[in-house]
């Protein structure tokens, strides 16, 4: 006996878009995860290039105090400073060792986050390459949102989504329809010797091979509300799918506007951190000078110093804040993972 199904007015063919659009849609899925990792580990990559350069405002802290530490014990030693001078400059120079400790610790948890991002293991650590902070100009708040909504994989994934429930729904709309199908059947009869087999008109010894075949048409017209139901599930799935969409493409246009607000938050506030630390450079040079002539006293000096490492840690943290919004905006418009 053949069974075969010969039209079922789009059933099937309705079935296999939509798993094909569920597979668009899985394949979408990983190019957001793809996304996720790609900005994950950028971002672990500046804060270990920002956890550096504060190593090294450390180290240079370090070094700055001690060269005033040396000249304090100098003028002290031929009475020229007092002993409050010298333990003042001493104490803010073991402040300064503290956080030059403290600094390369961070270093060292940046670079296990990085390495996690990654997906490797090892106490090694690596040589990075400095990403400049260039302030170049970017699009409008409106192109990055269009761009977003059109770019990310999220986004497409969901349009397939939808799709595949469009398609559903018209598969369970068909079964309204009938289905024509075809049967054949076949088979070899064979009449025994035997006398007691053999029936009226029947040759013995004698094989007869018979065969028939039949088309059906199968109209449904009773399911018990199963048809019914299973297009009310469909419109109610692609009816989510698009409501999904829609708190999606929100949430796009959400994270674009922020990632560009703090990208030009970070670009302003990195030309005011610039201006900052050549100010308190020159307050640190002039302080020093009138210490050096008496005019002064220790703590201005210390004082000088202390915003001056103030102004470079604000600089290294817009400096990097700025590279770190830019990526964002990558990743919010759906470019950033285009790249790789």
């Amino acid at each position: 006996m053949a069974n075969q199904l010969l039209y079922d007015f789009g059933q099937t063919a309705q079935k296999v878009l939509a798993e094909r659009a569920n597979t668009a849609a899985a394949e979408k899925d990983i190019l957001t995860h793809k996304a996720l990792v790609i900005l994950t580990v950028q971002q672990a990559y500046l804060d270990c290039l920002r956890q550096k350069r504060l190593v090294q405002i450390a180290e240079e802290t370090v070094r700055e105090r001690g060269t005033i530490r040396d000249q304090v014990a100098a003028l002290y030693k031929h009475r020229l400073k007092s002993k409050l001078d010298l333990d003042l400059i001493s104490v803010e120079l073991r402040n300064a060792e503290v956080l030059m400790v403290q600094a390369k610790n961070n270093l060292r948890a940046a670079f296990a986050t990085l390495k996690n991002a990654m997906g490797v293991r090892g106490p090694e650590d690596y040589t990075l390459e400095d990403v400049p902070a260039t302030l170049s100009p970017i699009d409008t708040l409106e192109l990055l949102t269009q761009e977003g909504l059109s770019q990310r994989p999220e986004l497409l994934g969901s349009a397939d989504r939808i799709r595949s429930a469009e398609a559903q729904l018209k598969s369970a709309q068909a079964l309204y329809l009938p289905t024509i199908s075809a049967a054949s059947m076949g088979g070899v009869i064979h009449f025994s010797d035997a006398p007691t087999n053999q029936d009226p008109g029947a040759t013995p010894g004698f094989t007869q091979r018979w065969w028939g075949a039949a088309a059906t048409l199968s109209v449904p017209l009773f399911t018990g509300y199963l048809i019914e139901n299973r297009v009310a599930e469909a419109r109610q799935q692609q009816y989510k799918e698009e409501l999904k969409k829609m708190d999606l493409a929100n949430k796009v246009a959400l994270e674009v506007t922020e990632s560009y607000l703090t990208l030009q938050t970070a670009k302003q506030q990195t030309k005011v951190a610039e201006q900052e630390v050549a100010a308190a450079r020159e307050a640190l040079t002039l302080a020093k000078e009138r210490y050096r002539l008496g005019l002064s006293s220790i703590i201005d000096v210390t004082t000088a110093t202390t915003e001056l490492v103030a102004a470079e840690v604000r600089l290294a943290d817009t400096n990097y804040a700025y590279k770190a919004s830019a990526v964002a905006v990558a990743y919010a418009t759906g470019a950033g993972y285009q790249q790789f």
